[in-house]
């Protein structure tokens, strides 16, 4: 039977909570006190384990089981099968790594492990922040001196909740009154401690102040959590005074806690100015959290409002890609109807667009399907969320031949596709290059003859069509990519870098031209790296790449009357 967590059930509860033994703030009976009037906590005991369900808002979710490991599966069982009788879906929050890795064998099939790192704790070196000595500390060392400079009779002491409570309700008022905008979790943290402070009779927690002219200017709460580790809950100071909050936490390592030789300072709830500030302070180690929900998967096409969480994941997935690229695929190429997306309980985990493409195969044109921006959210990789999504597709597919492009060529081999496509990478040996060269033109209505001049000699390539060439140049441009055509011998797309000339089509008319385009850098001090089709021939260094792979190919078999060069 389920009941409200109350202040003077610790006591029952304790042995469970010393059972379990985990790391990480979300399990110190203070911390649930002090969030007790927002997450309205309830908690239920069995023979060999205690759980715990949080109402927040509409949503309701499950701590994890305080137990031994050996019980971890009956207790999961009940709490799922608890989620299903009472009609809400199954989640535990602020899972710790160690937990999670204790039951993923056991509900690999069953549940979804997501990562959570703005729910990740920061964990510091005790010492580091007490002392402040060493190179890391040295900016946070100089706002301490300026402080102890500025103000060398500061006085810290412990508050007493009952002398002091009035100094403490008058500060917290000032100090968030100051605020623009006084956010609803900054309401709920200040009641919050409101409550621990009336509560302190009976919660094991320190208290402490720094006086400036007999003013209070900062407060500080923090307790004892397991693993030697002490929990900051609370620095508060007044933000206009230099080497203030530097100066409280060392007091309160200074003057409590004297056996504990890590500090536990929360979460950085994904904002980036926090974020910024807790690594600054070099953590020792972090606490890794997930988000533990039953696997409910679905795969459904994309709808037109969904285009921001597609190119999320895009950017999430895929880091060689930038801004501009980004904005040039979504802009240009994106189509909600052609996009599959696997969701799990309406939210995206995975993506990938598949889209008709034209080859032409011995003189004749073959209508096939690419399959690009296969990408999954990296905090569930590995747990078959691409699997699901690709095996559903292909099926939808089964009778088309379907090509796509891979970083690891090896992912996509149980799913029947193998490389169809090869280029070759030659760091061109320049000792061969010509002194005579020619010059560029810049007649861009040249490109799209001279590419189907090329390609009409290979046994299979891309048709690219009038919409294609419409934007060759943006795309090209997204890339921060330049072209130089050259009469009668064709073109190259390229950029450069500090290290090398880095060209990633070459499209000539003959195999002279080879030589004489590639001559225009004769001068350079940078390496040239051509990629390029397997018949040039050309001193350097090379390497085979695989451009594309298709579902029709029965093996890796190197063809080199084949050309495509699409990243899409």
């Amino acid at each position: 039977m389920m009941k409200q967590l109350k202040l003077e059930d610790y006591s029952i509860i304790k042995p469970y909570l010393d059972m379990a033994d985990y790391e990480g703030y979300n399990s110190n009976f203070v911390t649930m006190m002090m969030w007790n009037h927002e997450y309205h906590i309830m908690y239920e005991i069995h023979d060999h384990f205690l759980i715990m369900l949080h109402h927040y808002k509409e949503t309701k979710f499950w701590a994890m089981p305080f137990t031994t490991s050996q019980y971890y599966q009956e207790a999961i069982d009940y709490m799922i099968e608890y989620s299903h009788q009472h009609h809400f879906p199954f989640i535990i929050d602020c899972a710790i790594e160690s937990f999670v890795e204790q039951i993923k064998s056991i509900y690999q099939n069953q549940l979804l492990f997501q990562k959570t790192p703005y729910n990740d704790d920061y964990i510091y070196d005790r010492q580091m922040l007490q002392t402040l000595s060493g190179k890391k500390m040295q900016k946070r060392r100089n706002h301490y001196n300026a402080f102890l400079k500025e103000y060398p009779d500061y006085v810290y002491r412990d508050l007493d909740i009952v002398e002091d409570f009035e100094i403490i309700l008058s500060c917290l008022n000032r100090w968030e009154n100051e605020k623009d905008d006084m956010s609803e979790s900054m309401t709920s943290e200040v009641r919050g401690i409101m409550y621990l402070l009336s509560s302190k009779h009976m919660l094991d927690f320190e208290v402490g102040g720094i006086f400036i002219r007999g003013q209070m200017e900062a407060f500080i709460i923090a307790s004892r959590l397991k693993h030697s580790t002490i929990q900051i809950h609370v620095e508060k100071a007044n933000k206009e005074i230099r080497g203030l909050y530097p100066a409280v936490l060392k007091a309160m390592l200074e003057h409590h806690f004297p056996d504990e030789k890590y500090v536990n300072r929360e979460e950085d709830m994904g904002l980036e100015n926090l974020r910024k500030s807790k690594q600054s302070l070099h953590p020792f180690k972090m606490v890794h959290k997930y988000c533990i929900k039953e696997k409910n998967f679905e795969v459904v096409m994309a709808k037109s409002e969904e285009k921001d969480e597609v190119m999320r994941l895009w950017k999430t997935c895929f880091k060689d890609e930038t801004e501009i690229s980004t904005n040039f695929y979504f802009q240009y190429l994106y189509n909600c109807h052609t996009t599959y997306l696997l969701k799990n309980y309406h939210q995206v985990l995975s993506a990938l667009q598949i889209v008709p493409m034209t080859i032409c195969k011995n003189n004749h044109k073959e209508v096939c399907y690419l399959i690009l921006g296969v990408s999954t959210d990296p905090h569930v990789q590995g747990q078959g969320c691409m699997k699901y999504l690709l095996t559903y597709v292909l099926n939808q597919f089964k009778d088309q031949k379907i090509y796509l492009q891979a970083y690891v060529p090896e992912i996509y081999h149980p799913f029947g596709f193998y490389a169809s496509h090869y280029h070759q990478c030659i760091d061109v040996d320049k000792s061969q290059l010509l002194m005579n060269t020619m010059n560029p033109i810049s007649d861009i209505s040249l490109l799209k003859s001279y590419y189907e001049a090329y390609t009409a000699s290979f046994d299979e390539y891309r048709l690219r069509d009038q919409q294609y060439w419409n934007l060759f140049i943006k795309r090209c441009q997204a890339f921060e990519e330049k072209i130089l055509i050259f009469k009668d011998l064709g073109y190259f797309v390229y950029y450069q870098d500090e290290e090398a000339i880095h060209i990633s089509e070459f499209i000539y008319l003959n195999e002279t031209a080879i030589l004489m385009m590639l001559s225009y850098w004769h001068d350079t001090d940078l390496k040239i790296l051509l990629e390029c089709d397997m018949r040039v021939k050309i001193a350097g260094d090379s390497q085979n790449i695989i451009t594309m792979m298709s579902n029709q190919e029965l093996s890796d078999h190197l063809d080199r009357n084949k050309f495509i060069n699409e990243v899409y």
